[in-house]
Protein backbone atom coordinates (compact mmCIF):
# COMPACT_ATOMS: atom_id res chain seq x y z
CA UNK A 1 0.00 0.00 0.00
CA UNK A 2 1.17 3.43 -0.67
CA UNK A 3 2.15 6.24 1.75
CA UNK A 4 0.17 9.02 1.55
CA UNK A 5 1.11 12.72 3.06
CA UNK A 6 -1.79 15.07 2.99
CA UNK A 7 -2.84 16.18 6.73
CA UNK A 8 -6.24 16.58 5.95
CA UNK A 9 -6.72 12.84 5.45
CA UNK A 10 -6.59 9.69 6.56
CA UNK A 11 -5.83 6.30 4.99
CA UNK A 12 -7.87 2.91 6.09
CA UNK A 13 -6.95 -0.58 5.52
CA UNK A 14 -10.23 -2.27 4.53
CA UNK A 15 -10.83 -5.49 5.49
CA UNK A 16 -13.97 -6.17 3.73
CA UNK A 17 -15.57 -9.81 4.45
CA UNK A 18 -18.83 -11.97 3.02
CA UNK A 19 -20.44 -14.87 3.81
CA UNK A 20 -20.30 -15.13 7.84
CA UNK A 21 -16.69 -13.33 7.67
CA UNK A 22 -15.29 -16.52 6.08
CA UNK A 23 -13.93 -15.01 2.68
CA UNK A 24 -12.11 -11.53 2.85
CA UNK A 25 -11.87 -8.81 -0.25
CA UNK A 26 -7.85 -8.28 -2.31
CA UNK A 27 -7.23 -5.50 -4.62
CA UNK A 28 -4.50 -5.68 -7.46
CA UNK A 29 -1.77 -2.68 -7.15
CA UNK A 30 1.28 -2.47 -8.66
CA UNK A 31 3.59 -4.49 -6.50
CA UNK A 32 0.97 -6.96 -6.01
CA UNK A 33 -2.46 -8.23 -4.05
CA UNK A 34 -2.95 -6.33 -0.96
CA UNK A 35 -5.82 -5.18 1.59
CA UNK A 36 -7.96 -2.55 -0.29
CA UNK A 37 -7.61 1.07 0.93
CA UNK A 38 -8.80 4.18 0.88
CA UNK A 39 -8.69 7.71 1.82
CA UNK A 40 -11.03 9.64 4.03
CA UNK A 41 -11.69 13.06 4.97
CA UNK A 42 -10.42 13.93 8.60
CA UNK A 43 -12.94 15.63 11.24
CA UNK A 44 -15.94 13.69 9.17
CA UNK A 45 -18.10 10.75 9.80
CA UNK A 46 -15.83 7.58 9.86
CA UNK A 47 -18.41 4.91 8.74
CA UNK A 48 -20.22 7.51 6.23
CA UNK A 49 -17.15 8.12 4.48
CA UNK A 50 -15.63 4.44 4.63
CA UNK A 51 -18.73 2.58 2.55
CA UNK A 52 -19.05 5.65 0.47
CA UNK A 53 -15.36 4.86 -1.00
CA UNK A 54 -15.69 1.28 -0.59
CA UNK A 55 -18.35 1.48 -3.15
CA UNK A 56 -16.93 4.27 -5.53
CA UNK A 57 -13.14 2.72 -5.83
CA UNK A 58 -14.06 -1.10 -5.56
CA UNK A 59 -17.70 -1.48 -6.36
CA UNK A 60 -18.77 -3.10 -3.51
CA UNK A 61 -21.51 -1.89 -1.02
CA UNK A 62 -21.26 -3.22 2.27
CA UNK A 63 -20.95 -1.15 5.85
CA UNK A 64 -18.60 -1.30 8.37
CA UNK A 65 -18.49 -3.56 11.49
CA UNK A 66 -16.13 -2.32 13.99
CA UNK A 67 -12.85 -0.06 13.60
CA UNK A 68 -9.71 -2.75 15.04
CA UNK A 69 -8.52 -1.64 18.42
CA UNK A 70 -5.02 -3.13 17.76
CA UNK A 71 -4.62 -0.56 14.74
CA UNK A 72 -3.04 2.15 15.44
CA UNK A 73 -2.73 5.79 13.91
CA UNK A 74 0.08 5.13 11.32
CA UNK A 75 -2.27 1.83 10.50
CA UNK A 76 -5.71 2.52 10.58
CA UNK A 77 -8.00 -0.10 9.87
CA UNK A 78 -11.80 -0.92 9.49
CA UNK A 79 -13.02 -4.46 9.59
CA UNK A 80 -16.50 -4.63 7.44
CA UNK A 81 -18.75 -6.39 5.52
CA UNK A 82 -20.49 -6.81 2.11
CA UNK A 83 -24.24 -6.18 1.85
CA UNK A 84 -24.35 -9.20 -0.02
CA UNK A 85 -23.36 -12.56 0.84
CA UNK A 86 -23.37 -12.99 -3.03
CA UNK A 87 -21.69 -9.75 -3.68
CA UNK A 88 -19.52 -9.77 -7.01
CA UNK A 89 -15.53 -8.57 -7.57
CA UNK A 90 -15.49 -6.21 -9.58
CA UNK A 91 -12.24 -5.83 -11.82
CA UNK A 92 -9.34 -5.71 -10.16
CA UNK A 93 -10.16 -7.74 -6.96
CA UNK A 94 -11.31 -11.03 -5.89
CA UNK A 95 -12.52 -12.76 -2.99
CA UNK A 96 -10.58 -15.43 -0.89
CA UNK A 97 -11.78 -17.62 2.02
CA UNK A 98 -9.81 -16.50 4.95
CA UNK A 99 -8.05 -19.97 5.90
CA UNK A 100 -5.74 -18.91 2.52
CA UNK A 101 -4.67 -15.60 3.86
CA UNK A 102 -1.70 -17.17 5.53
CA UNK A 103 -0.58 -18.68 2.07
CA UNK A 104 -1.09 -15.15 -0.09
CA UNK A 105 1.89 -12.98 -1.02
CA UNK A 106 0.19 -9.49 -0.68
CA UNK A 107 2.14 -6.23 -0.35
CA UNK A 108 3.47 -6.09 3.12
CA UNK A 109 3.54 -8.41 5.81
CA UNK A 110 1.51 -5.31 8.05
CA UNK A 111 -1.56 -6.93 5.98
CA UNK A 112 -1.08 -10.29 7.62
CA UNK A 113 -0.94 -8.41 11.21
CA UNK A 114 -4.00 -6.50 10.17
CA UNK A 115 -5.61 -9.53 9.62
CA UNK A 116 -4.85 -11.59 12.11
CA UNK A 117 -5.24 -8.76 14.65
CA UNK A 118 -8.57 -7.89 13.70
CA UNK A 119 -10.14 -11.40 13.25
CA UNK A 120 -8.63 -12.31 16.79
CA UNK A 121 -11.20 -8.88 17.89
CA UNK A 122 -13.92 -10.36 15.97
CA UNK A 123 -14.06 -13.34 17.26
CA UNK A 124 -14.20 -11.66 21.27
CA UNK A 125 -16.75 -9.74 20.25
CA UNK A 126 -18.82 -12.86 18.92
CA UNK A 127 -18.09 -14.39 22.24
CA UNK A 128 -20.50 -11.92 23.48
CA UNK A 129 -22.77 -10.44 21.02
CA UNK A 130 -25.55 -8.97 23.48
CA UNK A 131 -22.85 -6.80 24.83
CA UNK A 132 -21.08 -5.98 20.78
CA UNK A 133 -24.06 -6.71 18.52
CA UNK A 134 -22.57 -4.57 15.71
CA UNK A 135 -19.46 -5.97 15.44
CA UNK A 136 -21.10 -9.39 14.68
CA UNK A 137 -21.53 -10.02 10.76
CA UNK A 138 -25.16 -10.44 9.50
CA UNK A 139 -26.30 -7.27 12.29
CA UNK A 140 -27.16 -5.08 9.04
CA UNK A 141 -29.92 -7.97 7.65
CA UNK A 142 -31.30 -9.03 11.21
CA UNK A 143 -32.07 -4.92 11.56
CA UNK A 144 -33.42 -4.69 7.99
CA UNK A 145 -35.81 -7.38 9.01
CA UNK A 146 -37.29 -5.87 12.18
CA UNK A 147 -37.31 -2.34 10.71
CA UNK A 148 -39.29 -3.67 8.04
CA UNK A 149 -41.76 -5.34 10.67
CA UNK A 150 -41.73 -1.80 12.37
CA UNK A 151 -42.55 0.28 9.39
CA UNK A 152 -44.67 -1.76 7.46
CA UNK A 153 -47.68 -1.47 9.74
CA UNK A 154 -47.66 2.19 8.91
CA UNK A 155 -48.23 1.75 5.50
CA UNK A 156 -44.35 2.40 4.55
CA UNK A 157 -41.81 -0.15 2.50
CA UNK A 158 -37.90 0.09 2.68
CA UNK A 159 -36.44 0.80 -0.31
CA UNK A 160 -32.85 -0.92 0.66
CA UNK A 161 -30.84 1.97 0.60
CA UNK A 162 -29.42 3.12 3.91
CA UNK A 163 -26.43 4.99 5.37
CA UNK A 164 -24.45 4.13 8.08
CA UNK A 165 -23.44 7.31 9.98
CA UNK A 166 -21.13 5.52 12.83
CA UNK A 167 -19.27 2.10 13.42
CA UNK A 168 -19.05 0.34 17.32
CA UNK A 169 -19.29 -2.47 18.93
CA UNK A 170 -22.13 -1.33 20.64
CA UNK A 171 -23.07 1.92 19.06
CA UNK A 172 -24.96 2.26 15.66
CA UNK A 173 -26.62 5.03 13.79
CA UNK A 174 -28.06 4.31 10.18
CA UNK A 175 -30.84 6.24 7.91
CA UNK A 176 -32.85 3.63 6.41
CA UNK A 177 -34.74 5.02 3.66
CA UNK A 178 -38.61 4.07 2.61
CA UNK A 179 -40.80 4.86 0.02
CA UNK A 180 -42.25 7.39 2.23
CA UNK A 181 -40.26 9.48 4.64
CA UNK A 182 -36.55 8.04 5.96
CA UNK A 183 -36.58 6.30 9.37
CA UNK A 184 -33.57 6.47 11.83
CA UNK A 185 -32.33 3.73 14.27
CA UNK A 186 -29.93 4.15 16.91
CA UNK A 187 -28.90 1.72 19.46
CA UNK A 188 -26.32 3.14 22.23
CA UNK A 189 -23.67 1.17 24.55
CA UNK A 190 -21.96 2.39 27.69
CA UNK A 191 -21.89 5.14 29.22
CA UNK A 192 -25.20 6.05 27.21
CA UNK A 193 -27.48 3.10 27.45
CA UNK A 194 -29.63 5.61 29.12
CA UNK A 195 -30.26 7.46 26.29
CA UNK A 196 -33.00 4.89 24.94
CA UNK A 197 -34.85 5.01 28.37
CA UNK A 198 -34.50 8.87 27.94
CA UNK A 199 -35.93 8.77 24.63
CA UNK A 200 -39.27 7.08 25.81
CA UNK A 201 -39.68 9.08 28.48
CA UNK A 202 -39.95 12.28 25.81
CA UNK A 203 -41.79 10.79 23.45
CA UNK A 204 -44.52 10.28 26.07
CA UNK A 205 -44.59 13.03 28.00
CA UNK A 206 -43.74 15.83 25.21
CA UNK A 207 -44.48 14.27 21.67
CA UNK A 208 -44.23 17.39 19.87
CA UNK A 209 -40.96 18.16 20.41
CA UNK A 210 -38.98 15.02 19.61
CA UNK A 211 -38.87 12.61 16.55
CA UNK A 212 -41.68 10.02 16.77
CA UNK A 213 -40.76 6.62 18.38
CA UNK A 214 -41.41 3.98 15.94
CA UNK A 215 -40.13 0.80 17.66
CA UNK A 216 -37.78 -0.26 20.37
CA UNK A 217 -35.20 -3.11 20.06
CA UNK A 218 -34.53 -3.61 23.93
CA UNK A 219 -31.75 -6.49 23.14
CA UNK A 220 -29.42 -3.96 20.98
CA UNK A 221 -30.70 -1.35 23.30
CA UNK A 222 -31.86 0.70 20.34
CA UNK A 223 -34.78 2.45 18.82
CA UNK A 224 -36.30 3.67 15.47
CA UNK A 225 -37.74 6.90 15.14
CA UNK A 226 -39.39 9.02 12.13
CA UNK A 227 -37.33 11.36 10.13
CA UNK A 228 -38.02 15.08 11.15
CA UNK A 229 -38.45 17.34 8.17
CA UNK A 230 -37.19 20.78 8.65
CA UNK A 231 -33.51 23.05 8.31
CA UNK A 232 -30.79 22.61 10.88
CA UNK A 233 -30.07 25.42 13.09
CA UNK A 234 -26.96 25.33 12.32
CA UNK A 235 -27.42 25.87 8.57
CA UNK A 236 -29.79 29.14 8.75
CA UNK A 237 -28.67 32.84 9.51
CA UNK A 238 -32.36 33.67 9.76
CA UNK A 239 -32.72 35.09 13.01
CA UNK A 240 -36.66 34.46 12.76
CA UNK A 241 -35.00 30.45 13.20
CA UNK A 242 -33.26 31.23 16.15
CA UNK A 243 -36.34 32.72 17.84
CA UNK A 244 -38.46 30.24 17.18
CA UNK A 245 -36.03 27.56 18.19
CA UNK A 246 -35.57 29.80 22.07
CA UNK A 247 -39.58 30.39 22.17
CA UNK A 248 -40.24 26.70 21.45
CA UNK A 249 -37.43 25.56 24.04
CA UNK A 250 -39.13 27.46 27.00
CA UNK A 251 -42.94 26.35 25.61
CA UNK A 252 -41.11 22.71 25.72
CA UNK A 253 -40.14 23.49 29.60
CA UNK A 254 -42.91 24.63 30.48
CA UNK A 255 -44.69 21.67 29.33
CA UNK A 256 -42.33 19.23 31.75
CA UNK A 257 -43.36 21.68 34.84
CA UNK A 258 -44.28 18.97 37.82
CA UNK A 259 -42.98 16.31 35.44
CA UNK A 260 -39.66 15.79 37.52
CA UNK A 261 -40.62 12.15 38.94
CA UNK A 262 -41.23 10.41 35.80
CA UNK A 263 -37.91 12.54 34.21
CA UNK A 264 -35.47 11.45 36.92
CA UNK A 265 -37.07 8.11 36.45
CA UNK A 266 -36.79 8.07 32.93
CA UNK A 267 -32.89 8.58 33.89
CA UNK A 268 -32.63 12.23 32.94
CA UNK A 269 -29.93 13.07 35.38
CA UNK A 270 -30.82 14.94 38.50
CA UNK A 271 -28.58 18.51 38.23
CA UNK A 272 -31.48 20.37 40.30
CA UNK A 273 -30.21 23.35 42.07
CA UNK A 274 -29.85 21.49 45.62
CA UNK A 275 -28.13 18.89 43.83
CA UNK A 276 -25.52 20.73 41.87
CA UNK A 277 -25.23 22.76 45.34
CA UNK A 278 -23.98 19.75 47.22
CA UNK A 279 -21.30 18.98 44.50
CA UNK A 280 -19.54 22.06 44.69
CA UNK A 281 -17.37 21.42 47.48
CA UNK A 282 -16.02 17.99 46.25
CA UNK A 283 -15.87 18.96 42.73
CA UNK A 284 -13.61 21.62 43.30
CA UNK A 285 -11.81 19.62 46.10
CA UNK A 286 -10.74 17.30 43.52
CA UNK A 287 -9.69 20.51 40.75
CA UNK A 288 -7.02 21.29 43.49
CA UNK A 289 -5.58 17.83 42.97
CA UNK A 290 -5.98 18.74 38.99
CA UNK A 291 -4.39 22.36 39.46
CA UNK A 292 -1.34 20.68 41.77
CA UNK A 293 -0.64 18.18 39.12
CA UNK A 294 -0.27 20.73 36.11
CA UNK A 295 2.80 20.45 34.56
CA UNK A 296 2.94 23.79 32.22
CA UNK A 297 3.10 27.11 34.04
CA UNK A 298 0.37 29.14 31.41
CA UNK A 299 -2.23 29.41 32.08
CA UNK A 300 -1.49 29.62 35.86
CA UNK A 301 -3.68 26.86 37.96
CA UNK A 302 -5.50 28.51 40.12
CA UNK A 303 -4.78 28.68 43.65
CA UNK A 304 -6.26 26.85 47.05
CA UNK A 305 -7.45 30.52 47.86
CA UNK A 306 -8.71 31.00 44.65
CA UNK A 307 -10.77 27.69 44.38
CA UNK A 308 -12.22 28.70 47.87
CA UNK A 309 -13.07 31.87 46.54
CA UNK A 310 -15.07 30.31 43.49
CA UNK A 311 -17.34 27.54 45.97
CA UNK A 312 -18.08 30.66 48.20
CA UNK A 313 -19.56 32.36 44.77
CA UNK A 314 -21.13 28.73 43.07
CA UNK A 315 -22.99 28.51 46.30
CA UNK A 316 -24.61 32.16 46.30
CA UNK A 317 -25.28 31.81 42.60
CA UNK A 318 -27.22 28.59 42.88
CA UNK A 319 -29.09 29.99 45.83
CA UNK A 320 -29.65 32.93 43.74
CA UNK A 321 -30.90 31.19 41.21
CA UNK A 322 -33.31 28.85 43.55
CA UNK A 323 -34.71 32.12 44.86
CA UNK A 324 -35.84 33.44 41.22
CA UNK A 325 -38.65 31.04 41.13
CA UNK A 326 -38.19 29.32 38.15
CA UNK A 327 -39.29 25.42 37.98
CA UNK A 328 -37.31 22.74 37.53
CA UNK A 329 -37.79 21.23 34.17
CA UNK A 330 -36.41 19.06 31.69
CA UNK A 331 -33.17 20.16 30.12
CA UNK A 332 -30.49 19.36 27.59
CA UNK A 333 -26.13 19.86 28.23
CA UNK A 334 -25.96 19.67 24.72
CA UNK A 335 -28.25 22.17 23.25
CA UNK A 336 -26.00 22.68 20.20
CA UNK A 337 -27.85 24.54 17.00
CA UNK A 338 -26.83 20.92 14.99
CA UNK A 339 -29.12 18.98 17.55
CA UNK A 340 -32.43 21.75 16.34
CA UNK A 341 -34.47 21.22 13.76
CA UNK A 342 -36.35 24.50 12.67
CA UNK A 343 -39.96 23.39 10.78
CA UNK A 344 -42.77 25.96 10.03
CA UNK A 345 -44.83 24.13 12.73
CA UNK A 346 -42.24 24.64 15.26
CA UNK A 347 -38.70 22.21 16.25
CA UNK A 348 -37.69 19.07 16.98
CA UNK A 349 -35.19 18.57 19.54
CA UNK A 350 -32.59 16.02 18.83
CA UNK A 351 -29.92 13.70 20.62
CA UNK A 352 -31.19 13.75 24.24
CA UNK A 353 -28.29 11.49 25.69
CA UNK A 354 -27.36 14.35 28.03
CA UNK A 355 -31.01 15.31 28.95
CA UNK A 356 -31.35 16.55 32.53
CA UNK A 357 -33.69 17.96 35.14
CA UNK A 358 -32.60 21.41 36.17
CA UNK A 359 -33.14 25.42 36.12
CA UNK A 360 -34.61 25.88 32.72
CA UNK A 361 -32.15 28.90 32.39
CA UNK A 362 -29.38 26.10 32.16
CA UNK A 363 -30.09 25.09 29.05
CA UNK A 364 -31.01 28.19 27.26
CA UNK A 365 -27.49 29.07 28.52
CA UNK A 366 -26.30 26.77 25.88
CA UNK A 367 -28.22 28.32 23.36
CA UNK A 368 -27.38 31.56 24.12
CA UNK A 369 -23.92 30.77 23.74
CA UNK A 370 -24.10 29.52 20.76
CA UNK A 371 -25.78 32.37 19.21
CA UNK A 372 -23.12 34.58 20.27
CA UNK A 373 -20.42 32.75 18.15
CA UNK A 374 -22.80 32.56 15.25
CA UNK A 375 -22.76 35.00 12.11
CA UNK A 376 -25.98 36.09 12.91
CA UNK A 377 -24.91 37.87 16.50
CA UNK A 378 -23.24 40.77 14.41
CA UNK A 379 -26.20 42.10 13.25
CA UNK A 380 -29.05 40.97 15.77
CA UNK A 381 -28.25 42.00 19.64
CA UNK A 382 -28.31 39.70 22.02
CA UNK A 383 -31.08 40.59 23.83
CA UNK A 384 -33.44 39.63 20.95
CA UNK A 385 -33.09 36.22 22.03
CA UNK A 386 -33.43 36.49 25.38
CA UNK A 387 -36.74 38.19 24.64
CA UNK A 388 -38.00 35.45 22.30
CA UNK A 389 -37.02 32.93 25.55
CA UNK A 390 -38.98 34.82 28.42
CA UNK A 391 -42.16 35.48 26.18
CA UNK A 392 -43.59 32.39 27.23
CA UNK A 393 -42.58 32.60 31.18
CA UNK A 394 -43.45 36.13 31.66
CA UNK A 395 -46.87 34.81 33.50
CA UNK A 396 -45.07 32.77 36.08
CA UNK A 397 -41.51 35.47 36.86
CA UNK A 398 -41.29 38.90 37.37
CA UNK A 399 -39.08 41.24 35.18
CA UNK A 400 -36.97 41.77 38.63
CA UNK A 401 -36.40 37.63 39.08
CA UNK A 402 -35.93 37.50 35.91
CA UNK A 403 -32.83 39.59 35.40
CA UNK A 404 -31.55 38.32 38.32
CA UNK A 405 -31.82 34.50 37.07
CA UNK A 406 -30.34 35.45 33.80
CA UNK A 407 -27.36 36.98 35.35
CA UNK A 408 -26.09 34.25 37.45
CA UNK A 409 -26.75 31.49 34.85
CA UNK A 410 -23.73 31.60 33.01
CA UNK A 411 -21.81 30.37 35.86
CA UNK A 412 -24.87 28.42 37.12
CA UNK A 413 -24.44 26.35 33.31
CA UNK A 414 -21.09 25.67 33.45
CA UNK A 415 -20.63 23.89 36.97
CA UNK A 416 -23.65 21.99 35.66
CA UNK A 417 -21.88 20.66 32.51
CA UNK A 418 -18.75 20.28 34.58
CA UNK A 419 -20.31 17.69 36.91
CA UNK A 420 -22.83 16.19 35.06
CA UNK A 421 -20.53 13.36 34.08
CA UNK A 422 -18.82 11.31 36.71
CA UNK A 423 -15.54 11.77 34.84
CA UNK A 424 -14.09 14.07 37.36
CA UNK A 425 -14.52 11.20 40.06
CA UNK A 426 -12.44 9.26 38.65
CA UNK A 427 -8.75 8.11 39.33
CA UNK A 428 -7.87 7.22 36.12
CA UNK A 429 -9.20 11.01 34.63
CA UNK A 430 -6.23 12.61 36.78
CA UNK A 431 -3.21 10.82 34.40
CA UNK A 432 -5.14 11.63 31.28
CA UNK A 433 -3.27 14.82 30.47
CA UNK A 434 -5.83 16.11 28.39
CA UNK A 435 -9.19 14.93 30.33
CA UNK A 436 -7.71 16.86 33.52
CA UNK A 437 -6.24 19.66 31.10
CA UNK A 438 -10.23 20.07 30.09
CA UNK A 439 -11.58 20.14 33.83
CA UNK A 440 -8.92 23.14 34.72
CA UNK A 441 -10.13 24.35 31.81
CA UNK A 442 -13.67 24.38 32.71
CA UNK A 443 -12.75 25.61 36.35
CA UNK A 444 -10.55 28.68 35.00
CA UNK A 445 -13.57 29.09 33.02
CA UNK A 446 -16.07 29.44 36.38
CA UNK A 447 -13.86 31.53 37.99
CA UNK A 448 -13.87 34.21 35.49
CA UNK A 449 -17.62 34.18 35.14
CA UNK A 450 -17.22 34.44 38.77
CA UNK A 451 -15.20 37.67 38.69
CA UNK A 452 -17.53 38.65 36.25
CA UNK A 453 -20.73 38.67 38.90
CA UNK A 454 -18.82 39.76 41.07
CA UNK A 455 -17.52 42.77 39.12
CA UNK A 456 -20.90 43.83 38.15
CA UNK A 457 -22.52 43.24 41.63
CA UNK A 458 -20.08 45.90 43.02
CA UNK A 459 -21.04 48.39 39.48
CA UNK A 460 -24.92 48.21 41.11
CA UNK A 461 -23.37 49.29 44.48
CA UNK A 462 -21.13 52.17 43.41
Amino acid sequence: MGSVHNSGRDTYRLIVTRRNASEFLLARYESGWSLPFVQIQRGQRTAEQLTTELYAQYGCRGYCLFLPASAGESSRCALMEASQDNQMSSAGTCWIPLGEARNLSTDSAEDHAVIEKSFAELNTYRNEPRLAPFANPGWLAELMEWVKEQVTPLGQRLTGNYTQWNASPAFSLVRLETDHSAVWFKATGEPNRHELPVAACLARLVPRYVPRLLGVHSAWNGWLTQEVSGTRLDSTAQFSAWSKAAEDLAQLQMLSVGREAELLEGQCKDLRLPTLAAQIDPFLDRMGEFMAAQEKTTPAPLTDTELARLGTRLKEVCSSLLQAGLPDTLGHLDFNPGNILVAPDGCVFLDWAEACVSSPLITFEFLREHFKGADISRSTPIEHLVNSYLAPWQSLLSPADWNQAIAVSPLVAVLAYAVASNAWRSPETLGQKSHAGYFRSLTRRMYREAQGISARSKQCFA
